[in-house]
Parts: structure tokens; C-alpha cells; sequence
């Protein structure tokens, strides 16, 4: 069991313990379109107890109709939606989850600007509330000998230096 630190999390009459996080991962949906109910949805198919990632980042495209028909929902473009309470370990690392945050953007290769900037603000803001919290990317965090990715395909270094870490 990882060594837990105490946050100000108030749930009911009692504080909870949180767990320690120490690496934030960034995903992708491999998706076009999406939302957090519908990554909940594709998780609880695999049997998953729900949604394995604590954030995800929207793009105009929340569903499968919007993108066929054009019709882009730019209010939608940047939301940030919760997805597993972060209290919880994730499901979207495997060997990595009991210590991290998964986000995830929704699309495979191109993202939008309010995508990045929400992206950004809410990573450095959880390295603020989480000190000595590092970000990767999926390929960086996959266990050796696994099938390779390049998940959230973007280059992490890159990424890294636009969020000033």
C-alpha cells in the first residue's frame, strides 16, 4: 500500500484520506468524437468497473452524429469533464494507476487550441496541488514488453516545455 497523504478533501461529516499521486498520463480517446459518459460506456463493455481516466478534455464532437453532419459544438471545445474521482485509482496504466491521474483528450492526432490550453491548466495546476508530480505521456509509462504505443501522439518533451516543466 503506497504511503498516503492527507488532502482537503471533505466527503460528508469526515475528511478522506488521499492517495498519493506522483505521474499524470496523457491519453488520447483514439477517437474522433466523445465525451466522458461515452468512454464510460466503452470501459464498462470491457468490464471495467467505469471510466479509467480521471479527466477528459473535449473536443467540438461530442458524439458520432455531430462529426458525420459537421455540426461542431464549439461551446463543448476545451470542457473539462470528470470522469473517476481522483481519490480512486484510475484504470488507464497499466502498473502505473494506483500513484497517477489519467487524462484524456478526446481525438487520435489532432487537437484543438482549447484542448492545449485546458490541457495546460489543468496539469500545472495539478503539479501545484500534487508537488513533485511529473507528466508523461501513455508511451512513455507502458510497461516494458507491452504492445507499443504513441499514445496521446504528441511529443511529450515538447509538451513539457509549453507547460513551463
Amino acid at each position: 500500500m503506497p504511503r498516503a497523504v492527507w488532502r482537503e478533501a471533505w466527503q460528508g461529516s469526515r475528511w478522506k484520506r488521499m492517495r498519493e499521486i506522483t505521474e499524470i498520463i496523457l491519453h488520447c480517446s483514439d477517437s474522433e468524437f466523445g465525451d466522458a459518459k461515452l468512454i464510460d460506456d466503452w470501459h464498462r463493455a470491457r468490464g471495467w468497473s467505469g471510466i479509467g481516466y480521471h479527466f477528459v478534455i473535449l473536443n467540438p464532437y461530442p458524439d458520432d452524429a455531430a462529426l458525420r453532419l459537421g455540426r461542431p459544438q464549439f461551446d463543448q471545445d476545451g470542457v473539462v469533464q470528470e470522469g473517476r474521482a481522483l481519490s480512486k485509482p484510475g484504470a488507464h496504466c497499466e502498473g502505473r494507476n494506483v500513484n497517477s491521474v489519467g487524462i484524456c483528450l478526446i481525438g487520435k492526432r489532432l487537437f484543438t487550441a482549447a484542448q492545449f490550453k485546458s490541457l495546460v491548466e489543468l496539469t500545472t495546476g495539478l503539479i501545484k496541488q500534487f508537488a513533485g508530480t511529473k507528466a508523461l505521456g501513455h508511451y512513455e509509462a507502458q510497461k516494458p514488453g507491452s504492445v507499443i504505443k504513441t499514445c496521446p501522439n504528441l511529443d511529450m518533451e515538447w509538451m513539457r516545455n509549453r507547460m513551463g516543466l
